[in-house]
């Protein structure tokens, strides 16, 4: 698990990851707000949100290559406020291809590089 510590506030980050997704060709499944939710529910959590989006040809081969990753496909980037400083937290190369059978699959370079290339778009 990978946590990079960012300058900008979890909303600012958020609107410019998914802005980058976009032009990149994701496709954004799911935005969730957990303060938001929090809310409802009259509990309340500093900002928090998680933004679940993907690939289908590049999900589809993990899954090949073993149906288990499934249960962490799409892929999912969280955004949070820790004491006033926001992180990016994502899952690393090395946590897929350990709680899964991919070994050194060429879309697990390719997920690191997206990661990598999101958290120096915020800096």
């Amino acid at each position: 698990m990978k946590e990079i510590n960012i300058n900008d506030s979890v909303e600012v980050a958020i609107d410019q990851i998914k802005k980058s997704l976009d032009e990149k060709g994701f496709t954004l499944f799911c935005d969730i707000d957990h303060q938001e939710n929090a809310k409802t529910v009259d509990l309340e959590m500093p900002a928090s949100r998680t933004l679940i989006f993907g690939n289908p040809v590049a999900g589809t081969k993990l899954m090949q290559e073993d149906i288990t990753a499934s249960l962490d496909l799409p892929l999912r980037l969280a955004v949070v406020d820790k004491e006033g400083q926001t992180f990016l937290i994502h899952q690393d190369k090395a946590d897929y291809a350990s709680n899964y059978q991919l070994g050194d699959h060429p879309v697990l370079n390719k997920i690191e590089g997206l990661f990598a290339t999101l958290a120096d778009e915020l800096s």
